[in-house]
């Protein structure tokens, strides 16, 4: 497994996926082994090759459901974007775009930028002598209810040999790992999944809506203030939180205040099923981090 740190296009930020990103510095895994060559390639590519792609946020406003947010206009010039960066930037926030609660999507705005990203991925690892199939997962610790996950290409075959390579890269959400180990470390035996749980929940909303962007956002022009007011009413349906009084006066710190509790919340419980103390949970924790996976295997 190898780490790398990536900056995605501001143009990305228009939906406040993330913040800004940082630099992760994890171990790397040993030099790949000879029949490893292929999956370490296509990750070499993907991590090294650049792609501008061209998109619009108009599915957002087409699958939108809403009883407070209106989308007269689905389509037009307002609605398209540009994107620069790495393939690996580019699988990262499409793995973002894709987020869910208890696998419930929480919006569509990103449905053709997730089209757009896989198109690029195919493009630049076509015409290798192995097939390919490239995920890029966003979970804040195993198995957690909240995530984003993407892929690109095939699923290998029962009988193929498999060969695997993975590298990390930031997420955009501030990480979240030291800030939970802290609060277990000053709470010695009194630590609480509570705890741990608030303090996963508010690094997630802080990445998700950043509150100066977000303010801006929810200020600005049609249609990037309905998208975002529709992404917070959608997250605080999944979350059993009331946020969108919060969005339409354009509170974005209120609104996030909600749904970091409630996300708190849910994060707490689901942890204590899952880890045998705060601390492994605490530990356990990748908020800031996006891991993509290649697998090879010949045809």
């Amino acid at each position: 497994m190898r780490a790398i740190s990536t900056v995605l296009d501001a143009a990305l930020f228009l939906l406040l996926v993330g913040a800004a990103v940082s630099t992760l510095a994890l171990a790397t895994s040993p030099p790949p082994a000879a029949n490893d060559d292929a999956a370490d390639g296509v990750a070499d590519t993907l991590t090294t090759s650049s792609a501008t792609v061209h998109y619009t946020l108009a599915p957002g406003a087409r699958h939108a459901s809403s009883r407070v947010v209106e989308f007269p206009v689905t389509d037009g010039s307002t609605f398209q974007r540009t994107a620069h960066g790495t393939l690996a930037s580019h699988l990262a926030a499409a793995a973002l775009g894709g987020l869910t609660v208890r696998g419930q999507r929480v919006s569509h705005a990103r449905a053709d930028y997730q089209r757009a990203v896989a198109n690029a991925t195919r493009n630049l690892t076509r015409g290798r002598a192995h097939l390919a199939q490239i995920r890029a997962r966003w979970e804040p610790y195993p198995d957690a209810p909240v995530e984003g996950t993407f892929r690109v290409g095939p699923t290998p075959p029962p009988a193929a040999t498999v060969h695997a390579e993975t590298v990390v890269v930031a997420s955009g959400l501030p990480s979240a790992r030291e800030p939970a180990r802290r609060v277990t470390r000053q709470s010695g035996t009194t630590a609480t999944f509570e705890r741990v749980g608030a303090v996963v929940a508010r690094r997630i909303v802080r990445g998700l809506f950043p509150p100066n962007r977000t303010r801006s956002a929810l200020l600005g022009d049609y249609p990037v203030e309905g998208l975002v007011t529709y992404r917070y009413e959608r997250l605080g349906r999944y979350l059993r939180a009331n946020v969108t009084a919060q969005a339409v006066a354009d509170n974005a710190t209120g609104a996030n205040d909600r749904l970091t509790v409630a996300l708190g919340e849910r994060l707490a419980a689901d942890m204590r099923a899952r880890f045998r103390s705060p601390g492994a949970a605490a530990e356990a924790t990748s908020v800031g981090a996006v891991r993509i996976t290649v697998r090879t295997w010949s045809p």
